[in-house]
């Protein structure tokens, strides 16, 4: 049962209240507008270069996992999560005893690391980096199980509010980046983003205070530093290919209903627009993935809290895009550098039914490159919680569009619909869902815009 309200003075503004569908949005933002202003490379480039800021990074330690030895590695606990079995907590083969391929130490010390700006233990892998020749006596590691690293990851991105990793898919998606996990008895790890979860989550439910007190008080597995996850925290271990949406051979005997998260809608953080007077927070409802900006903080809901990433923005702040976000690798796309993902700049030149989507990325011509349509979890990771119509960086992406019922496809039909209810994302606020409404709602989108990524 999906009820609405009109919002009064915003004209054509329609917000779903409680609801497992998306929320409304203001204009575009402005001074007194009745929406949200705006507010290295890293993980995903961090393999081949040995950056720093990709040291602890998902994509850099998959990166010197394939290299076998943490040449091109991330830091002092040898690389990252999927490259943890190729470096051990004494930097691998990466030449050093300290910090792996750490500011210019690597350079001398190993096959790959030739840069960066370093990892951990960045400022004494200088120097220990350049005697080099210890490299050689570095061992296949002793990371953790699945390829966690040894000592743990490193923060670099300074935001909880954007993936600052790789954003895993479901096992069994066809899609790259398929989610694995290391586990730690109470939690789980997720060997990608290294984000560690709560293995159990618990039965009762909780308003969105309660919520979050409950994970900053929560002691378990030797931590007491968890917390409410963020929307694209939570993003990252909600699976859209079951139902309810989640991965019970990771999270056994989770149930669906919706889930809190610790990520304020921006115009309730600033009581200005659609978001005066009101008390909206994201939520995932888990029995099918929807992701709402539109679910009252009152409401009680399920959690299941989160440690690590380091810091961040607190629920109540506006999302902080992290530091050289995105870089043009040709003329027409641009890498995430965080990610890793490269995505089309600009989208399709019309909307179409959800089953010529993925035949328009496979055909197009862009610099010679194969793409594909993104999965729901990857075209998440673009969404700037910071701003409304549209939420996302308008400057690498200028042409995206917004508005009610405005939707882009993205890789896979919901499970148990029909050919017809593929996965969206509206960028009016971020919020998904798949179509299978009747003509006007919020959920009804037989044609959609296309962006492609590879």
């Amino acid at each position: 049962m999906h009820t609405r309200s009109r919002v009064a003075g915003i004209v054509g503004l329609w917000l779903p209240l409680s609801c497992a569908g998306g929320g409304g949005s203001g204009e575009d933002p402005g001074a007194g507008g009745t929406s949200a202003g705006s507010s290295g490379v890293a993980g995903s480039s961090g393999g081949s270069s040995g950056s720093g800021k990709g040291g602890g990074g998902g994509a850099s330690g998959a990166s010197a996992g394939a290299s076998g030895a943490g040449a091109q590695g991330g830091n002092a606990t040898g690389g990252n999560a999927t490259g943890g079995a190729s470096g051990n907590a004494t930097g691998g083969a990466s030449g050093n005893a300290t910090g792996g391929a750490a500011a210019s130490g690597g350079a001398s010390g190993n096959a790959g690391g030739s840069s960066g700006e370093g990892g951990d233990g960045g400022t004494s892998g200088a120097s220990a980096g350049s005697s080099g020749a210890s490299g050689s006596s570095g061992t296949a590691g002793s990371a953790g199980a699945g390829g966690a690293p040894a000592g743990g990851c490193v923060p670099t991105c300074g935001s909880h509010k954007w993936a600052c990793w790789p954003m895993p898919n479901p096992v069994g998606s066809g899609l790259p980046n398929e989610a694995a996990y290391t586990d730690n008895g109470d939690s789980v790890t997720d060997d990608l983003t290294c984000l560690e979860w709560q293995k159990s989550a618990p039965s009762d439910t909780y308003d969105w205070t309660e919520a979050l007190a409950y994970c900053d008080g929560l002691s378990l597995n030797g931590h007491d530093d968890w917390r409410l996850p963020t929307r694209i925290e939570l993003t990252s271990i909600v699976d859209f290919t079951k139902s309810p949406a989640v991965d019970r051979s990771v999270f056994p005997n989770a149930g669906g209903g919706f889930h809190k998260t610790a990520s304020d809608w921006i115009l309730t953080i600033r009581q200005q627009g659609a978001g005066a007077g009101t008390d909206f927070a994201w939520a995932f409802n888990v029995s099918d993935g929807i992701v709402s900006n539109a679910y009252s903080k009152a409401n009680a809901a399920s959690l299941r809290c989160v440690r690590g990433g380091g810091s961040g923005e607190g629920p109540s702040e506006p999302a902080v895009a992290p530091p050289n976000q995105y870089t043009e690798v040709g003329s027409g796309e641009v890498e995430d550098n965080y990610t890793g993902l490269i995505w089309q700049v600009g989208n399709s030149e019309e909307t179409m039914p959800f089953a010529d989507a993925a035949g328009y990325c496979s055909s197009l011509d862009l610099n010679g490159h194969t793409w594909r349509l993104p999965s729901i979890r990857e075209a998440a990771t673009l969404v700037d919680e910071a701003r409304v119509a549209p939420a996302i960086n308008v400057d690498v992406f200028p042409d995206t569009e917004s508005g009610r019922g405005v939707y882009y496809w993205t890789s896979h039909v919901a499970v148990g619909r029909a050919e017809t209810a593929g996965w969206g994302i509206n960028f009016d606020d971020g919020f998904t869902g798949f179509n299978a409404g009747a003509a006007d709602a919020w959920n009804y989108f037989p044609s959609a815009w296309v962006r492609c990524v590879r």
